[in-house]
């Protein structure tokens, strides 16, 4: 599970200052968390039914509710929520105990990093678990829908399993002259031959069953015996596949039309080419290594994946040649790539400037060596392109492909990290081998690290604008103010690299940077005769800054911006870790003449706490209680509470990522003061969205 996500948490602790300290720390790590702390067996119950949960965290000596009773509980609502238990002893046997009776880890008390650590273990095994769920729904959705198209495809189809027919569409029993396709349904196919041909036919088939190709089918021509006898000439083409979870075969009859064979064979083969290179594309290739890692899943062997990207390909490449220079380079390259190939090797141009090569069968140490033979022919070898001659190089990221590969997507993405890494070492003409269990923490800091800065220093960064919508039309116009860092085509939000870094000099660096140019934004709506209100978010670190008060006052005053136009947001966990340095800022700002916002509100076991010490403005709820209405079908009861706890202290309210019109009523009824998500308008280049619509 994400780190950016909300951890719907129980508690189960009968010392109240433990439970806080545990809801504090998880916070502290950058885990907000929205926690309940159960004091019965039918709170407990009563929670389980009416929301979804996360995780338990338990002490295991409880007394209010017994860790075994709770974990019975959930395991009778057959509620999917890992529990881990805390306890005050040392050794195994706690361990064994909890194990036992159905935890997932047993924690000693106060080993706050391996709690952390576990914590993170059993989210990410639950976002796969729910993962799982959902792509088994939307399997049984896809079968019934394909079963639907064979029934109504003009193409006569069968599945055949040990020879008998166990699936035939209408269209496959008309060809052959049956009434119905009952009548053709678990008869042997071999039957329907004439009999010089039948004996053929069993090898042919049970040669397609042993190749067990998913890919490539493979074309039958035989003659075939309607009802009434008569010899049929057919062109079939068979494939392997799986129908009703049994192994078998597809054989499948093309419906008769005036294109030729020929033709037929030049249009499914050109579909799956690259036009300048003649490699497969990215579409085929995909498609390949995933038939690639079923077979590697189903055996011993050990596959492997190379990524490779030209160096430099813009500087190196176009600036030098130019399009159809790069399109010459692009068809050598590709030959150079073909000639290193082995036997069942494939290769692909899958980007831009980016290729496959995809080994069935390789090992660790044969991979990188063939990568490194493959880097250094690169560089060895002088390219012509549009009359001039060229020397470039190429990096390589090389995955691995066996039982726990999953599928292409995953495979690619831990190749192309594995380039990114080789890049980010050498700048180019290197390799890297994917490690999943390395620890690349502290490389991937000062990576993100690299990229803000140098994003600062070249101002390849950007300001986006997202609006938020009144709901009791108070006429103003709002706008969040969102960074991005452009790198290439795409987008990243740095705000993310920060925060989690924990640099404090690069965060208060960043939220300068953003405070300067969404003033400047400000002035020149002005200018235009629009009046407009921003929400700008700041790191943590701002607060621990001293400086930071009095260089808004210069700014202001130099942007010939009013401060009243400014709301300065904070995450609600850097509020709570840092409360008194949140209430000076608060009221050094209120006192300019600007407003103070928390996001991410009600988090926490007591959510309202920190504002008995922080005077807020503006409260932006956190995403989780959206989502459980609006995407989890859970009733509004927490989100319209939350809403009127904070009307009642006369605290402005904003609910975000409103993706669907069915929420305005129940928001608009309590009290909700605005709106904000891709319902009312994605984040945009420009501040012009027409607010009269509130």
């Amino acid at each position: 599970m994400s780190s950016d996500n909300t951890i719907r948490l129980l508690l189960i602790n009968d010392n109240p200052a433990e439970a806080q300290r545990l809801v504090s720390m998880l916070q502290n790590a950058g885990r907000p968390n929205r926690a309940q702390h159960v004091a019965s067996e039918a709170a407990l119950t009563k929670l389980l039914q009416e929301h979804t949960w996360d995780l338990l965290i338990a002490t295991e000596q409880s007394k209010q509710v017994a860790a075994a009773n709770a974990i019975r509980t959930i395991s009778k609502l057959q509620k999917d929520v890992p529990a881990i238990l805390l306890s005050e002893r040392v050794g195994s046997q706690p361990a064994v105990e909890g194990l036992k009776v159905g935890a997932r880890d047993v924690v000693t008390v106060d080993e706050d990093q391996h709690l952390l650590l576990v914590i993170q273990r059993e989210l990410t095994a639950l976002e796969e678990r729910r993962k799982s769920r959902l792509n088994d729904r939307r399997y049984q959705a896809t079968l019934k829908r394909t079963r639907e198209l064979l029934d109504s495809s003009k193409d006569a189809i069968a599945y055949v399993s040990d020879g008998l027919i166990v699936y035939a569409n209408d269209s496959f029993a008309e060809r052959f002259g049956f009434k119905d396709r009952d009548d053709v349904e678990y008869q042997p196919l071999i039957d329907m031959l004439t009999e010089g041909e039948q004996q053929d036919a069993r090898e042919f088939l049970r040669q397609c069953a042993i190749s067990n190709n998913e890919v490539e089918a493979r074309e039958w021509r035989f003659t075939a015996r309607t009802v009434s006898g008569t010899p049929l000439p057919t062109r079939a083409e068979v494939l392997s596949t799986v129908y009703e979870e049994e192994r078998c075969l597809q054989v499948r009859i093309a419906a008769r039309s005036g294109n030729t064979e020929e033709l037929e064979a030049q249009l499914s083969e050109a579909k799956f080419r690259d036009a300048a290179t003649g490699l497969y594309n990215r579409q085929r290739f995909v498609k390949l290594l995933d038939s690639a890692i079923q077979s590697a899943a189903g055996s011993q062997r050990t596959g492997g994946l190379m990524y490779i990207e030209i160096d430099r390909f813009e500087e190196s490449v176009q600036q030098i040649v130019g399009v159809a220079g790069a399109d010459d380079l692009h068809k050598k390259f590709a030959d150079l790539l073909q000639s290193s190939v082995r036997r069942g090797d494939i290769t692909a141009r899958y980007g831009e400037q980016s290729y496959c090569l995809l080994m069935p069968e390789t090992t660790p140490d044969s991979a990188e060596s063939r990568a490194r033979e493959l880097l250094q022919k690169v560089a060895d070898t002088i390219f012509e392109a549009a009359g001039k001659t060229l020397h470039i190089t190429a990096s390589t990221g090389i995955s691995l492909l066996s039982e726990t590969s999953g599928n292409a997507d995953k495979v690619l993405e831990q190749a192309t990290k594995a380039h990114a890494q080789a890049v980010a070492k050498d700048n180019g003409n290197t390799f890297a081998l994917f490690e999943p269990d390395s620890d690349t923490q502290g490389d991937t800091d000062t990576y993100h690290r690299a990229r803000v800065t140098q994003a600062l220093e070249a101002g390849n960064l950007k300001l986006l604008f997202q609006p938020i919508l009144s709901l009791q039309g108070s006429g103003e116009k709002i706008y969040e103010v969102l960074v991005r860092l452009v790198d290439g085509k795409d987008e990243l939000a740095p705000m993310a690299f920060l925060e989690a870094l924990g640099d404090a000099g690069l965060s208060t660096k960043m939220d300068r940077w953003v405070i300067l140019a969404a003033m400047k934004a400000a002035a020149a709506q002005t200018a235009k005769g629009q009046q407009v209100s921003l929400l700008l978010h700041l790191t943590g670190a701002s607060l621990k800054d001293p400086s930071l008060p009095a260089w808004l006052g210069v700014a202001f005053k130099a942007a010939k911006v009013a401060p009243k136009v400014v709301t300065f947001q904070l995450r609600a966990e850097d509020i709570n870790s840092n409360l008194h340095a949140a209430r000076d800022f608060a009221k050094q700002v209120q006192d300019m003449g600007c407003r103070f916002a928390v996001c991410q509100f009600g988090t926490g076991l007591s959510p309202f706490k920190a504002l008995e010490h922080v005077k807020v403005d503006i409260a932006k709820i956190d995403a989780s209680f959206v989502r459980e209405v609006q995407d989890e079908g859970e009733d509004s009861e927490a989100l319209v509470k939350l809403v009127g706890q904070l009307k009642e202290i006369d605290t402005k309210v904003i609910v975000p990522h409103i993706e669907q019109a069915s929420m305005l009523p129940t928001l608009w009824q309590s009290g909700t003061d605005y709106i904000q998500g891709y319902y009312v308008q994605p984040p945009a280049d420009e501040m012009d969205f027409d607010f009269s619509l509130d």
